[in-house]
């Protein structure tokens, strides 16, 4: 009668075991990262008899989940690119609302400053047309300003979200750690303990989508995880620290590195594989320095062109014209390795000047010791990779700009990010307040004579250089009907000879001179000093001329500043349809995972009547074993 007693007993207790399951498989049915968990039953070995052997019952074995390593490795996968891809749109998107189209934009300010110059040159002395021109400048240059603080605080924005994604990575790492730890344990008395892995799997997607990583299941039931293309984040139950580092070059932008044992490890930016930290890294290195490149190479070829023509005019007081704008330096930044004095200063130092605006390039630059050539020096262009050597420091020329080793020079092994156009726009202003300083006046002025022959007639007086001597006044005499002439000082003396044909400007000391007609033999212009400044537009004029220039690297300013937009919206138009794409492959990876391990309702509430129906059908076997027991017992007592 007992073993009747025994069979129910266990019978209610595998019911009762798996209606317990079914009810954490419902209730748990929306819970993210959960596993489907299933009890699983054995026969308990038969008791021997005379007349055979009988059943003993059921036994339950074990309480197991529903698993798939490579599914769940694929959802961490396709996480990981989808948080990537996410992380670098959403900063693009910032960063696309710092260069405004239309009225709000850069072109359309550098427009207004020529137009400007344009009502200018037809009054020169004018004082509410040269405040004008002041006040279109000060637009300029604020709106290069507030667009390079803008990339400025995306720069600590990207800076402050890496280390806060890699804070809770480490976070993370530290609990898969323990897990880690305890499912060891629980594993030793053999048996799954499920909600332990489930808390585990959901921890290494999540840092996923911080960053890529790898795993591998180890035979005592741990996972170690890798990140960086092999270093150890997890290692059984031990966990390693992602580390915010400053950049060798620029302490403003973020690398990643990692503490191994107390050492910190630099990882390489490629080596992120994917993940919001490795989103946000290209962010900041492609993106976001591209977009600070091409607003310097803006603002400082045009700026330093400005500043340039208003060296070749003079203002009311006829003084030379002072520089137009403020603008920032470039600049020779140490890596974090070169030598440096007790102090911490570094010992070489490198000067960068700009000699020719029109051809700078919107990028950055590397200066290091020339691998090919000991004892020299190379430069490479970010942008594109290209090299330029060897480079001496003695004022060598690359894409429009000057390098000048310091004194001391460059010591062995150092290296500089050059910054040629970069650090333009950063504080840019205005450098003149008084409307008077604008030099919109020429130093010199033309006239042809009444006693001219024949029909020659002024184009232009244009000064494009700064004067290799000082102005004086001068006589071009024509000595030939075909053009040839010579330039003559005050006291006849010859300064230069040549010959005009009517395809260019006769060139001399800074100024170009266009003619118009056919001139004669002796026909003569007097180019002579300009007394009264307030009378004179032929600088304004050039100002005016600048906006059909070629000024930045083959392009007018308008035309530059539309590639910048067009650039930077390829760049958000590519970002947005790879976020799309990998947001909807992650999401069909979790899906399929889903389906294989997840919850089905209507499955777990039909099991959960059959289970139901067991536990009432075992509980009728004990209720059946008590009446027997009670006959007998009475049976005996009569």
């Amino acid at each position: 009668m007992s073993m009747l007693m025994q069979l129910g007993t266990r019978a209610m207790f595998a019911a009762y075991a798996q209606l317990q399951t079914t009810g954490q498989n419902i209730a748990n049915a929306s819970t993210p990262g959960y596993s489907r968990q299933q009890v699983n039953l054995g026969t308990s070995e038969g008791q021997y008899t005379g007349s055979g052997f009988f059943g003993r019952g059921v036994t339950v074995q074990s309480v197991t989940r529903a698993t798939n390593m490579f599914l769940t490795a694929q959802v961490a996968a396709t996480k990981s690119e989808a948080a990537g891809d996410s992380a670098r749109l959403g900063m693009l998107q910032q960063l696309e609302k710092v260069f405004g189209i239309g009225q709000s934009g850069l072109g359309f300010a550098a427009t207004r400053m020529f137009n400007s110059f344009a009502d200018l040159a037809a009054a020169p002395a004018d004082m509410s047309a040269r405040q004008a021109v002041l006040a279109r400048a000060e637009d300029f240059a604020s709106l290069a300003r507030s667009s390079s603080d803008q990339i400025e605080m995306l720069q600590a924005n990207a800076f402050n979200d890496v280390k806060n994604s890699i804070s809770d990575v480490n976070t993370m790492a530290f609990e898969v750690g323990n897990l880690n730890a305890k499912i060891v344990a629980a594993l030793a008395t053999n048996h799954t303990p499920n909600d332990l892995m489930d808390a585990r799997d959901r921890l290494i997607t999540q840092i996923s989508e911080k960053i890529e990583v790898q795993t591998i299941n180890a035979s005592d039931g741990s996972i170690s995880v890798f990140v960086g293309g092999g270093q150890s984040l997890v290692l059984g139950g031990l966990s390693n620290k992602l580390v915010a580092l400053k950049d060798d070059f620029d302490p403003s932008r973020v690398a990643v590195g990692i503490s191994v044992s107390g050492f910190v490890t630099p990882m390489l930016d490629s080596a992120l594989g994917a993940g919001a930290i490795a989103g946000l890294v290209k962010f900041q290195n492609d993106d976001l320095a591209e977009a600070r490149n091409r607003l310097g190479q803006l603002v400082a070829s045009l700026g330093t062109t400005m500043n340039l023509q208003q060296s070749y005019g003079i203002d009311l007081s006829g003084a030379q014209g002072s520089p137009l704008f403020k603008l920032g330096a470039p600049a020779a930044m140490p890596h974090a390795a070169n030598a440096r004095d007790p102090m911490g200063v570094p010992i070489g130092s490198v000067a960068l000047a700009i000699t020719d605006p029109s051809a700078l390039q919107a990028s950055e630059y590397i200066l290091e010791p020339d691998p090919a050539a000991p004892g020299s020096y190379r430069v490479t262009r970010e942008s594109d990779g290209q090299i330029f050597s060897p480079i001496a420091g003695t004022g060598d020329i690359v894409d429009g700009f000057s390098i000048t080793f310091g004194a001391p020079p460059p010591q062995p092994g150092d290296r500089f990010l050059l910054k040629p156009v970069s650090t333009a726009a950063m504080n840019a202003s205005t450098a003149i307040t008084n409307a008077r300083g604008i030099a919109a006046a020429s130093p010199l002025q033309a006239a042809v004579p009444a006693t001219n022959t024949g029909s020659m007639s002024i184009g232009s007086l244009d000064v494009v250089a700064a004067p290799g001597a000082a102005y004086q006044a001068m006589t071009v005499s024509f000595t030939s009907a075909t053009g040839d002439y010579d330039i003559l000082d005050s006291g006849g003396g010859v300064l230069a000879s040549g010959t005009w044909n009517g395809s260019a400007p006769i060139a001399y000391n800074g100024f170009e001179l266009s003619l118009k007609g056919v001139p004669a033999l002796g026909d003569q212009v007097a180019i002579n000093l300009t007394v009264l400044p307030g009378s004179s537009n032929g600088n304004a004029l050039s100002f005016d001329g600048l906006a059909s220039r070629l000024l930045i690297n083959g392009q007018t300013v308008t035309d530059a500043y539309a590639e910048t937009l067009s650039e930077l919206g390829v760049r958000v138009q590519g970002t947005a349809s790879a976020a799309e794409t990998s947001a909807a492959v992650a999401q069909r990876s979790e899906e399929a995972l889903t389906s294989e391990i997840g919850v089905n309702l209507d499955e777990e509430a039909a099991r959960l009547i059959q289970y139901q129906q067991a536990y009432q059908a075992a509980a009728k076997m004990l209720q059946t074993a008590q009446q027997v027991m009670d006959t007998l017992i009475s049976l005996g007592a009569r």
